[in-house]
């Protein structure tokens, strides 16, 4: 697969971002854990990413990329609001980076905003029994005003980040495509369809990004400075 460099081409830049909720793994091969013992129980929580910015006719959006579960929605709104003052009924987008339910499960908890997710993830959603697929629409490159949709296939065939340009720097929510920042290390992930695809996936993202943001652990500074090359 030939990887895009979506940077030079993006329109413009969002506003802000927040991690809302940073992931974790029910069990970490870098931890020296099995998956027959998960210590942090079942299911894994992904790392979730408020990112704000101007639609094209001056409104903002207030897009969530991951919302993932909590034990109640209420936790995701104290998750959200302490993070950014924000009620739910804020939030104008989410968006998902891939089917899998760690990644979806948390739309269902703003059911007011539009559901967006690239045009292959949004067809194997449609089929979804966590929450109402038919709501999602697939969206391919900028599909809004600095947010690109950016395939990192290897953890799936299908999955794609965010990329954006946030105060000078290039910032990628990677989701799966980086699970922690060990794999990010390792060049690995888990659970993949092409472990092959995941590592090239992986170097590409440290060729272009300053900041990756993973599907289970904190931002990642790469090393890249692109604002001050």
């Amino acid at each position: 697969m030939n990887h895009i460099n979506p940077f030079p081409i993006l329109s413009t830049t969002v506003t802000s971002f927040d991690l809302i909720v940073i992931g974790h793994l029910k069990w970490n091969p870098y931890f020296n854990e099995r998956p027959d013992q998960p210590p942090r129980g079942d299911p894994s929580t992904c790392t979730s990413t408020l990112i704000c910015g101007t639609e094209k006719n001056g409104q903002p959006y207030r897009l969530l990329v991951d919302a993932t579960l909590r034990k109640a929605a209420e936790d995701y709104y104290f998750d959200l609001n302490r993070r950014t003052g924000l009620a739910p009924e804020d939030i104008t987008h989410c968006f998902i980076t891939h089917e899998h339910f760690d990644h979806q499960i948390g739309a269902a908890y703003f059911p007011e905003a539009r559901w967006l997710a690239a045009e292959p993830v949004a067809e194997k959603l449609v089929h979804s029994a966590h929450i109402d697929g038919k709501r999602i629409q697939g969206v391919r490159g900028e599909f809004l005003p600095g947010l690109f949709a950016l395939p990192l296939p290897g953890h799936t065939d299908d999955l794609h980040g965010l990329a954006f340009i946030c105060d000078g720097f290039r910032v990628v929510v990677a989701a799966d495509g980086v699970m922690t920042r060990a794999h990010y290390r390792e060049e690995t992930t888990m659970f993949e369809r092409d472990a092959v695809q995941a590592m090239m996936s992986i170097r590409h993202l440290k060729e272009i990004a300053d900041l990756v943001v993973p599907g289970h652990d904190n931002v990642i500074v790469t090393g890249n400075n692109h604002m001050n090359p």
